[in-house]
Order: structure tokens, then C-alpha cells, then sequence
């Protein structure tokens, strides 16, 4: 058994870093409702120790390409909406009826993420047998990776709690949001430190959506990033600004400035399938041809009518655009929702997702300046402005006369700069801004709490 596994991941250290499926399933292979993780024991003899650690690496990359939570907090912040005739649910349970604990919605997320960060502790526990800076290095990389899932499920499942300690156990207590926070900054800082001491190369590859970030010092600058995300979170901003100041942040004000940052990438390998997904094979899961006489992501209704540049915001005019082929508006099947808009957030079969980017980091700086303890409005302004200017959008004079006016304005930043990115719910929900969310028709609703805890994670 232990050597028909050293096989199968050495075949899997000669894959490029594309992330082929073909590569990465031989590594470990996940199904969404399945916890139940095998891989090799760190602790087991030398079979085990002959593996090397690229394949880990892969693995654990192609599972935290899971983006599918983008779509469904999309649908629930109402920026999005999904037309799924094979599973309507999609659609209904965020915005119509209370969100199933036993249903896919509610556990696919959770699983998968947890997967994640099962693989960053196995990645730990296998660098417990390495020293020096190959030790460090390794550790750095899946504490980083670790801390930005806590800090995904933490905003997906909000009020009602994530667990910290968890290793397959239902009886792990839930925490609430501000704790499952704290614990992401403190392995970020954690993972901050091992790669100070990781010298000046990995012993592996973090492949090509880590372009110009795949050492210690360009993957300590990505956490940073994360870092600033996660106080921003906390509402502490003097720590945002920090962690800003060491991050990649980029003063440009130009679409390529924006998408400076790391991504998760999407090979041409055959057998390359969507994470997280069963839609299709090959490349983002999210792509559509708009040419098709059918389409899945529909801009959410309102969309292009809420921008008040909408004729020259390329945040709309490229985000979203009218199809070729489908009369609009369209309806969503099964809910009399209707839009004009299809989503173009991935004009291609491979395009990639983002998993941190400069644009979110310019804005996460004017949040900061805004409602630090020492407010600082025009730097504050000077930063919105960039990221206008990179949409060619009119610039701004003002950010607000007042803090409720400046909430406004960076939450509308956010909806346009950030689309399906996964935060216009979470943004509206830490700032009790969520009474802006209008139900489409009488039987829908707004979620306040965020996901409910899966069914069968509740201790008993």
C-alpha cells in the first residue's frame, strides 16, 4: 500500500505546476461530502519519507483553488444570480427559504475548506521531519494557506461559528467570528515569521498563479495581503495599515496595476476538471461563451443601473454584458428572477480567479484611512481614485462628509471592483448594511446570520 502511494506521488512530482487534474488526483482526490482524508503519514517510516514534497504542494494548491463559495455568496448578496435548471436550489435556497443544514450549499464549502486546511496540516506535520530553511519555508506556505481558509469559513458561516481545532471531530466546539479572526491573524503572523528565517528560495514551486511571488520574500509579501484582509476584518486598521505597508500594495492606477497579485490558475492538460464542480471539464469553472444558447451567471438585476457611470465603468461594461444569443431580460428558471447582464468576469476557458489582488488592496487602504483612529479622507480619496481611474471612471472629490457616507462609498467601490470575489455579502454584513439588500419578489428573504452550521459537524 505505502509503495503503490510513493509511486503514484512520484508520477505526480513529474506534472507540471499547471494543475492538471491528471497530476493533482493522483495526489489526493476530494468529493464534496467525503471528510474522510488519506494521505501519507509524516510519521511513517522510510517508504513514506522518500516522498518528496512537490506533490504535496500540487495537491494542496488544487484544492484551495475551491471558488464555488463565490457563487453562492454571490447569489445570497444579491450581486449575482445563478439559472441552474438542473438544480434550482442553487438559486433558491440563498435567497428564498432557510438554508438547508444537510444540503450541498451548506456542507460543500465547509468541507472542502476544511480540506484545505487539512492538507496545511499534513503539510506541517511534514515539515516537522525537515530543519533549517527548508522547514520553514514549508511551514510558512501552510500557515499562510490555513489562516486564509479560517478566514473564508469565518465570513461564510458568520454569526453561526467555525471550528478552530478541527480534525474530524463533531464534538470540536464552534467559535464565533471574532475568535476564528484572531486565530487566522495569529498563524498569518505565525507564517510571517517562518519565512523571514526561509531564506532566499522554496525547495518547491508554488506554480504560475504565484508569478513573481514563489519565494520566501514574495510569498511573506502575499501574506501580508492576506493579513491586511483579516484586520480590516477585525476592524483593527492600524494593524491593516501595517501589514498594507508590507504587502505587494502597488500605487498604480491602471488595469494591470489592479490585477498585480496571486491567482489560481487553470491548465490545458486533459482531464483538467473544474474544483469543486461537476459542471463540464477543463479550465474555470465560472467561464461561459456568451455566444452559447444558454447561459449559468447572470449579473444581478439592478447591477448596471446602481453604477451611476455605468456607460463608462469598465467594472460594468466588461463584468457584465448583454448576450448574443438569449432574449433579455432573461428569467431565472424556476424563480421569476430576471436579468439583463450576463457575468464576463472570465472571458476564457482558463482565465484565472483571483486569491488576492492590488485592487482589493487599494481599497482595503481607504477603509483603513477612513475610519482609522487618526482619519486620513484624502489619502482615503487619492486610493479610490486609482482604482477608478484603472475602470476609467470619473474620479471623485469626495469620499463622504461623514462616516455613514463613507461606508457608502467603499461598499460601492467594493461592488464594482471586487464582483463575484465573494465579499459583496460579507461586506454588507460588517457593516450592518444588509437592510440595503432588496428581496426580488414577496417569498424571498435576506440571510443576516450567514450559513448554518452543516448538520452533521453540531456536537452532539
Amino acid at each position: 500500500m505505502k509503495t503503490n502511494v510513493v509511486a503514484r506521488m512520484r508520477r505526480v512530482a513529474q506534472a507540471s505546476l499547471g494543475l492538471s487534474a491528471a497530476a493533482i488526483l493522483g495526489v489526493m482526490t476530494f468529493t464534496a461530502c467525503d471528510q474522510n482524508f488519506s494521505a501519507p503519514d509524516p510519521n511513517a517510516p522510510t517508504t513514506d519519507a522518500l516522498i518528496p514534497i512537490q506533490p504535496l504542494i500540487t495537491g494542496t494548491l488544487s484544492n484551495f483553488r475551491y471558488t464555488e463559495i463565490n457563487e453562492f455568496l454571490g447569489i445570497m448578496g444579491r450581486e449575482s444570480y445563478t439559472s441552474a435548471g438542473d438544480d434550482p436550489r442553487i438559486l433558491r435556497q440563498p435567497i428564498r427559504n432557510t438554508l438547508d443544514a444537510t444540503a450541498f450549499i451548506v456542507n460543500r464549502p465547509w468541507n472542502s475548506m476544511y480540506y484545505s486546511i487539512k492538507n496545511a496540516r499534513n503539510l506541517i506535520e511534514f515539515a516537522s521531519k525537515l530543519s533549517g530553511t527548508e522547514k520553514a519555508g514549508l511551514e510558512g506556505f501552510a500557515k499562510t494557506i490555513w489562516a486564509h481558509e479560517l478566514a473564508r469559513l469565518s465570513g461564510v458561516y458568520y454569526n453561526e461559528g467555525i471550528k478552530i481545532e478541527y480534525r474530524n471531530d463533531r464534538n470540536a466546539p464552534f467559535v464565533n467570528r471574532a475568535a476564528s479572526l484572531a486565530e487566522a491573524a495569529r498563524l498569518l503572523d505565525e507564517a510571517a515569521t517562518n519565512l523571514r528565517a526561509a531564506g532566499t528560495s522554496f525547495t518547491f514551486s508554488l506554480g504560475n498563479g504565484f508569478a513573481g511571488y514563489n519565494n520566501p520574500q514574495g510569498l511573506l509579501r502575499v501574506n501580508r495581503a492576506l493579513r491586511a484582509r483579516v484586520a480590516a476584518y477585525q476592524g483593527d486598521y492600524a494593524a491593516c495599515q501595517t501589514a498594507l505597508a508590507a504587502s505587494f500594495l502597488t500605487e498604480g492606477n491602471t488595469s494591470a496595476a489592479m490585477n498585480i497579485g496571486v491567482f489560481h490558475v487553470y491548465s490545458t492538460s486533459a482531464g483538467d476538471v473544474p474544483p469543486g464542480s461537476g459542471r463540464g471539464s477543463g479550465g474555470n469553472p465560472f467561464f461561459q461563451n456568451l455566444a452559447a444558447p444558454s447561459l449559468r451567471w447572470w449579473a444581478h438585476k439592478d447591477y448596471a443601473s446602481d453604477n451611476t457611470d455605468n456607460t463608462v465603468d469598465t467594472r460594468v461594461t466588461r463584468k457584465a454584458v448583454t448576450p448574443v444569443n438569449i432574449p433579455v431580460p432573461f428569467t431565472m428558471t424556476g424563480d421569476a428572477v430576471t436579468s439583463s447582464l450576463a457575468i464576463n468576469i472570465f472571458p476564457d476557458p482558463f482565465s484565472p480567479t483571483a486569491i488576492i489582488r492590488n485592487e482589493e488592496l487599494l481599497l482595503l487602504r481607504a477603509e483603513a484611512r477612513m475610519f482609522g483612529a487618526t482619519p486620513d479622507l484624502a489619502g482615503a480619496l487619492a486610493d479610490i481614485n486609482r482604482v477608478r481611474a484603472a475602470a476609467n471612471a470619473p474620479a471623485l472629490t469626495t469620499v463622504g462628509a461623514d462616516r455613514n457616507a463613507q461606508i457608502s462609498r467603499l461598499l460601492y467601490e467594493r461592488r464594482y471592483s471586487l464582483f463575484f470575489e465573494g465579499f459583496r455579502w460579507v461586506d454588507l454584513r460588517r457593516f450592518d448594511r444588509l437592510g440595503e439588500i432588496r428581496a426580488e419578489l414577496a417569498n424571498h428573504r435576506v440571510n443576516t446570520t450567514g450559513f448554518p452550521k452543516p448538520v452533521n459537524e453540531i456536537p452532539q
